[in-house]
C-alpha cells in the first residue's frame, strides 16, 4: 500500500494536536467546498466572518446565481461574470475574494438543470471557527458513547505490521519509513 506525503502531512498534522506535542507556529486552514443548487431550492453554505471566502470555480453551462449575505443582513451578488447587451455573459471575474459574510447560497438560473460553483474557504492562522466538519481521519469519541475509550498511537515501517508506540521526539532513519496512526478501542 502506498501513502501519498499528503496524507503523510494530513495524519502527522492530525496527531500535533491530538498528543499535545508544542507547536511552534500556527498555520492558516484553506478547504475547498462545491455548493450545488437547483431552481426554488438553492443550498447554502454557512461561513465565519473571519474567514476569507473565493469563488474559485463556476459552472459557466448552467450559470447558477451565487449570494453572500453579511451579518447586518446585507445580500450581495457573488455571480461572476459581467451581463453584456441582450443578456449574454461577458468576462469572468475568478477569482472573487469576500470576507465578513456569514452565508453563500447557490441557486440555478433554469428549470431542471443544477448549478454548482466551487468556494475556497481560508481560515486565518490563531482564528477560531466552529464548524461542523470533521477530518475523514479524525478519532472522534461521540457524546453518546459510554464507558472508557483508549486513545492508542501506533507505529509501522509499512503500513502493514503496526506496534505500539509513545509521543516524543523520533529520529530520521536512511533504512525505512516511519508511519503513524492514531486508533480508539473500547476498553
Amino acid at each position: 500500500m502506498k501513502t501519498s506525503h499528503l496524507a503523510w502531512l494530513t495524519s502527522v498534522i492530525v496527531l500535533i494536536p491530538i498528543l499535545g506535542w508544542p507547536l511552534t507556529g500556527a498555520a492558516q486552514t484553506i478547504q475547498y467546498v462545491t455548493v450545488t443548487g437547483a431552481t426554488g431550492s438553492g443550498n447554502n453554505l454557512s461561513v465565519q466572518t473571519n474567514q476569507i471566502v473565493s469563488v474559485v470555480g463556476y459552472d459557466w453551462v448552467a450559470v447558477p446565481t451565487i449570494y453572500g449575505q453579511f451579518q447586518n443582513g446585507t445580500t450581495i451578488y457573488m455571480t461572476p461574470y459581467n451581463s453584456g447587451p441582450s443578456g449574454s455573459i461577458s468576462g469572468s471575474q475568478i477569482p472573487q475574494i469576500f470576507t465578513g459574510l456569514t452565508n453563500i447560497s447557490v441557486n440555478a438560473r433554469s428549470a431542471g438543470i443544477l448549478g454548482a460553483a466551487t468556494f475556497q474557504i481560508t481560515t486565518p492562522a490563531g482564528a477560531t471557527v466552529i464548524s461542523n466538519y470533521v477530518p475523514a481521519d479524525a478519532i472522534v469519541i461521540p457524546a453518546s458513547a459510554t464507558g472508557n475509550v483508549q486513545i492508542i498511537l501506533e507505529s509501522s515501517p509499512d503500513l502493514v505490521n503496526w506496534t505500539a508506540a509513545s509521543p516524543g521526539t523520533y529520529g530520521a532513519s536512511a533504512r525505512t519509513n516511519r508511519f503513524f496512526r492514531v486508533r480508539a478501542a473500547v476498553n
